[in-house]
């Protein structure tokens, strides 16, 4: 799971950063709002935790913008606890509010009531192509593929969790591979899903941009 946490307190910052990643979640910490919203929009993240107060300036206006295009899950930090504070996040479509301070125990069991609501299970199908996300198998005219490698089943569950969105190159290997993929590693596994699934056409190459799984 990758979280992006907005946390201008350098103390907290370093202390939630590795308590995340302590934790199996792989998280990027940025200090302002102007490389959290840079962040939040170059890359998919599962999560965001934002500190609601950066430098004298609410990121709860951040959130509603970057709402209008993107639906990541967000936990606020905030040491504002009234109705009104809480109320006014929830409007801006935020998923936790945690007052500070808090034990990191509470802490992470929030984080994982939040993505387990979130994150999508069961099956995924397009097609004849269907996934089993629980069982982590994939069938085409529900005869199971066997030979799909890990980076793989992925790739194919992304795509068709996102089906009918163009998925730009750069994201697709930031997901999958994070700084260790490139593009022909990417395209010789598009090509070699293509095969392995008997159909050229599931996956769309769009020129100059990314992929996508058509309906």
């Amino acid at each position: 799971m990758k979280i992006l946490l907005l946390e201008d307190d350098k103390t907290l910052g370093e202390a939630l950063k590795e308590l995340l990643e302590q934790n199996n979640f792989e998280t990027q910490w940025v200090e302002t709002i102007e490389d959290f919203i840079l962040f939040a929009k170059a890359r998919p993240f599962d999560l965001f935790i934002m500190d609601r107060a950066i430098k004298n300036k609410d990121s709860l206006y951040t959130l509603k913008e970057l709402r209008k295009t993107i639906s990541t899950p967000a936990i606020f930090l905030t040491v504002k606890s009234s109705l009104s504070d809480k109320l006014e996040g929830f409007e801006a479509q935020i998923d936790d509010y945690i007052t500070k301070p808090f034990y990191k125990e509470e802490f992470l069991a929030r984080i994982k009531t939040i993505l387990s609501r979130n994150t999508p299970k069961g099956i995924i199908k397009v097609g004849n192509i269907e996934i089993d996300t629980q069982k982590h198998k994939v069938f085409v005219d529900s005869k199971p593929v066997e030979n799909l490698t890990q980076k793989e089943f992925m790739l194919l569950e992304y795509l068709m969790r996102n089906k009918n969105k163009v998925i730009k190159t750069d994201n697709l290997i930031d997901y999958i591979w994070n700084e260790e993929g490139s593009v022909e590693t990417l395209k010789s596994h598009i090509y070699s899903l293509r095969k392995k699934l008997s159909d050229k056409n599931l996956i769309k190459t769009v020129k100059g941009y990314g992929y996508k799984i058509e309906e």
